[in-house]
């Protein structure tokens, strides 16, 4: 049993642990394995897949080209029951590029997920991974967010 003394803890960490191996083994089956059939995914910029099969596909392209080679790491930070049957994480998680030992901080998020007990065991239900870009703590990190925000409002997507 874990700290918190919730027995399922173990089972939900290794949950997490069999998402960074999914990625790891450039596998976007694997990776998409630990969702919910109807799980959600908002990825870094906003991009929602929503179903296994659209998270699947979408990391298998990605692992097969921009991520080809790349290691996914992560912890989990906290785990909070909000029934028997469900809980929220928050996650530190990070990717080591090809030929690099150790991920970029530019590369750091924060992840929030929702699992959810079904049918004898954990899915995830939601995942939402957030780049860690605070603003105000140094004027570099506030100008380059003001730029990629012009530049997202002079070619970004129509919503």
């Amino acid at each position: 049993m874990s700290e918190s003394g919730h027995a399922s803890d173990e089972s939900i960490h290794r949950l997490y642990d069999r998402l960074i191996e999914g990625w790891n083994a450039g596998s976007g089956e694997a990776f998409a394995s630990v969702f919910a059939d109807d799980g959600d995914l908002i990825g870094f910029d906003g991009s929602h897949f929503k179903g296994r099969d659209q998270i699947g596909s979408f990391h298998q392209r990605l692992l097969d080209t921009h991520m080809k080679g790349s290691r996914l790491v992560g912890r989990i930070m906290s785990v909070r029951f909000v029934s028997p049957h469900a809980a929220v994480l928050h996650a530190i998680g990070s990717t080591i590029m090809p030929g690099a030992s150790r991920p970029s901080p530019s590369r750091d998020s924060i992840q929030t997920m929702v699992v959810i007990h079904r049918d004898g065991e954990w899915r995830l239900a939601a995942f939402q991974n957030t780049r860690v870009r605070p603003l105000g703590h140094h004027w570099g990190g506030t100008a380059i967010w003001m730029v990629t925000d012009w530049l997202w409002k002079i070619f970004g997507r129509k919503v």
